[in-house]
């Protein structure tokens, strides 16, 4: 077994650069995925209700994707529907 010592600086300056990396590849996964789930949907739009996420289901004012009991939502469709009831 080989053993590598490091310099304390150095050593923090390695693992400060090695979080951002770890916090840019989670954040690129994170909007890699277009189809979400109720939580960050219903988080996304300000509601709590599931009522209301019917509601948008019904009049189809967001996208969606069912596959028996499981719902996904296009985050895509949502943050356009977002922006078109903007008020300036």
């Amino acid at each position: 077994m080989e053993v590598i010592t490091i310099e304390k600086e150095a050593y923090y300056k390695l693992l400060k650069e090695f979080a951002v990396m770890v916090k840019k590849a989670a954040e690129h996964i994170k909007k890699e995925s277009e189809w979400i789930g109720e939580i960050e949907a219903k988080k996304l739009l300000g509601i709590k209700s599931r009522s209301k996420m019917q509601q948008l289901r019904d009049k189809v004012l967001v996208e969606f994707s069912q596959y028996g009991k499981i719902i996904r939502y296009s985050r895509s469709s949502i943050l356009r529907f977002i922006e078109k009831h903007r008020v300036c």
